[in-house]
């Protein structure tokens, strides 16, 4: 997640619903890039707009979250499982200085 968008659904699970001027100022950030962020997280059903004020959906944070975790526990958990294979560290074109299909130049 971006940080600011971070920072942002943060204020307002602390602080309730707010107006985009008020997130702004509270974060010393511009109205019109907190407008834009609180866009996108309205778009990513994150965050709700009605009479005018912004809204963490937290059951949908919640979510996202938990779905992000178990993505790196199941990550971390196949990683570990992995048999590792020494002929990775071979050298090879992406770790040569040289550019493969090229020639040393010699004087």
């Amino acid at each position: 997640m971006n940080r600011t968008r971070s920072r942002l659904i943060r204020y307002l699970i602390a602080h309730g619903p707010a107006d985009c001027d008020e997130v702004a100022a509270a974060l010393a950030l511009s109205a019109s890039t907190v407008r834009k962020h609180l866009s996108l997280l309205c778009e990513a059903g994150l965050v709700i707009l009605g009479s005018g004020t912004y809204k963490a959906r937290t059951d949908m944070v919640e979510r996202e979250l938990a779905d992000f975790a178990a993505t790196f526990q199941s990550a971390g958990s196949d990683f570990r499982n992995r048999v590792t294979d020494d002929s990775h560290f071979s050298a090879s074109a992406f770790h040569s200085s040289e550019c493969p299909g090229t020639t040393k130049r010699t004087n």
